[in-house]
């Protein structure tokens, strides 16, 4: 009877000591799991606008950021829009077209780039001196106060170099460093207002992305050329955070 009890007392022991034994085991999964989990996060890093895990090379991993999208306002218009449109004079006359629109910065005003008659020469004309009204199409079209005479009597757009970063057309379409991951960002548009003023520019991530339709805004400020050693290098310098939460906007098509 009493080899019974010790035994059955030994029995009870060992469960005792096995469910210990198990709780241990469990916590210690618990924790190990929960220390996997925080490496992982902190694995995660910011490319462009996304968060990639960067324990994984596969793009498909992106968690894409939801974004506000942008609502133009009535008289908003693209710079590409501008460009290359008829200008007429005071009279409906035909006068030229629009060669290019001057970014404002550095104290200088938004300008058009009207170039006289079909082949003629580049002339700064600014914005206030032209009213900007749409078609049926909905295309932009710009009437200047001045005649064909005095355009053609005005002084003569000098351009500044091959790559010349005043001009809509040549930052559209080039590849910009975000400062804070050295990755490429493209910009390819600028959103202008009625009287000239540029609000955003355009973006896409990436070479590749700039041939979808996904696109961010930015504001135009951002856009500097590196100093020193570099070759004119373009850098948006935005933060993190400023570009994940940079608006989103749809393009529309023609």
């Amino acid at each position: 009877m009493k080899r019974l009890l010790i035994t059955a007392s030994a029995a009870a022991l060992m469960l005792g000591a096995a469910a210990c034994s198990q709780g241990e085991t469990d916590l210690q999964k618990a924790e190990a799991s929960a220390e996997e989990t925080a490496q992982t996060n902190d694995s995660d890093t910011m490319y462009g606008g996304e968060v990639v895990d960067a324990s994984v090379n596969d793009m498909d991993a992106k968690q894409e950021i939801t974004r506000i999208a942008y609502v133009p306002a009535t008289g908003e218009m693209m710079a590409s829009d501008l460009i290359d449109e008829d200008v007429y004079d005071a009279n409906g006359d035909e006068i030229g077209e629009i060669a290019d629109v001057m970014i404002s910065g550095d104290g200088t005003q938004p300008t058009l780039i009207i170039r006289d008659g079909v082949a003629g020469d580049l002339h700064p004309v600014a914005f206030d001196q032209a009213t900007i009204t749409w078609d049926e199409e909905k295309e932009p079209v710009a009437t200047l106060s001045v005649t064909d005479e005095t355009l053609e009597s005005m002084p003569e757009f000098e351009q500044e170099g091959l790559n010349d970063y005043r001009l809509a057309s040549e930052l559209m379409g080039t590849n910009a460093t975000l400062a804070f991951n050295d990755k490429d960002a493209r910009i390819t548009d600028f959103i202008m207002a009625k009287d000239g003023t540029v609000k955003y520019a355009v973006v896409a991530d990436g070479v590749v992305d700039a041939l979808t339709s996904d696109r961010y805004l930015i504001s135009p400020d951002a856009i500097t050329i590196a100093q020193g050693d570099s070759d004119g290098e373009i850098v948006l310098n935005v933060t993190s955070e400023e570009y994940a939460d940079a608006p989103g906007i749809e393009l529309m098509d023609d």
